[in-house]
């Protein structure tokens, strides 16, 4: 007797709805996505295969090219960089005290070839990479994610569409169509701040404000605000909504469709701040660790992208992820710069934009 299959769950009205308005892109540095290089290199044929163990072992001791490519495809050697021969390649090899027998092995049977100058960080470089020489590759399965889409799980992917189309909302009811930013503590997708900005002020941009107030819920903040703010009850001893200005918060909660977010920050735990490390490669840990401090751990929602003063200043406050839905004239994530691919920063967050 045949059994019908399983009927598919239908997905909820307002997960379509989100799916269809907003897609969420990660925006990566240009390694990840800059064309093939190619180099000129010479190369020669062995007369035999005997000849190649002699040959390699030489080679990579006095010619150590080539690290991301393999030196030997059939018989054919990759010898060295075309641009690096400075007169011929015979007197080039007797400059590097390379041996008679490999040396005349070397200068037989030589062509110049086109070969990848440097390695490939994704799967669809290293498919193109291996049609002009075959090549080392190491998958970076996050980075494959990130590229193809797949990082997030479903229910993540919601929430953040929910925040995105969050900001829209507060711009448009709340802040007359200016920035609006959102701070994610993403353990609990519990909201920890939300500021917005209308001045035309030189330095008090959104962003700015939004640091400001995740400060307070570590009983700090620096700028004098005209908002009156969320006062915590007396009996809550774990969690702070010291970061959330009245109106946002009164807004959201008569909202119906926000009744079931999460809100609050957990308090800064005593004699932690002392233990922390910047090392970028566990900061994002530390909020587990450690509890909170500045904006380690955070995911940062803002309408517009920064400019580079704020994006700067996302990358002092130890944000782990940055989701943006508009790109600015001057932005500093993927407009006119992209300050998360500068190597020589001590703090790297992710970057994603949401697309319509």
């Amino acid at each position: 007797m045949l059994v019908p299959p399983a009927a598919k769950k239908a997905k909820p009205a307002a997960s379509t709805e989100l799916d269809d308005v907003y897609g969420i892109k990660a925006l990566l540095s240009d390694e990840y996505k800059k064309d093939i290089a190619l180099i000129k290199v010479h190369s020669c044929q062995l007369e035999s295969k005997q000849q190649l163990q002699a040959v390699i072992q030489e080679l990579a001791q006095k010619l150590p090219h080539f690290q991301h490519l393999k030196r030997v495809h059939d018989r054919n050697v990759l010898i060295c960089p075309t641009a690096d021969i400075e007169d011929t390649l015979e007197l080039h090899l007797k400059q590097h005290q390379i041996s008679e027998n490999v040396l005349q092995a070397l200068c037989r049977n030589v062509n110049v070839v086109e070969v990848p100058a440097s390695s490939a960080k994704l799967r669809v470089q290293y498919d193109e990479m291996i049609k002009y020489w075959p090549c080392k590759f190491h998958p970076d399965k996050y980075a494959e994610s990130l590229q193809n889409g797949s990082n997030f799980t479903n229910s993540q992917r919601l929430f953040h569409k929910r925040m995105a189309q969050l900001l829209r909302s507060l711009s448009r009811d709340l802040n007359e169509d200016q920035p609006v930013a959102i701070c994610v503590d993403p353990r609990q997708n519990s909201i920890v701040a939300i500021a917005g900005s209308n001045s035309n002020s030189s330095h008090q941009h959104c962003a700015m404000w939004l640091v400001d107030h995740v400060a307070r819920s570590q009983q700090g903040g620096a700028w004098q605000s005209q908002l009156d703010f969320v006062e915590d009850e007396e009996q809550n001893t774990t969690r702070t909504l010291r970061g959330l200005p009245q109106t946002y918060y009164d807004y959201l909660q008569q909202q119906e469709h926000c009744q079931d977010l999460q809100y609050g920050a957990e308090l800064p735990r005593r004699g932690s701040n002392e233990q922390r490390t910047d090392d970028p490669v566990t900061s994002a840990d530390n909020l587990s660790k450690y509890g909170p401090y500045l904006c380690t751990g955070y995911d940062i929602y803002l309408l517009r992208e920064p400019c580079l003063m704020c994006a700067m200043a996302l990358v002092h406050s130890r944000v782990k992820r940055i989701f943006f839905l508009e790109q600015s004239e001057n932005g500093a994530l993927t407009t006119s710069f992209q300050l998360h691919s500068v190597k020589e920063l001590n703090h790297h967050y992710e970057v994603f934009q949401f697309t319509t």
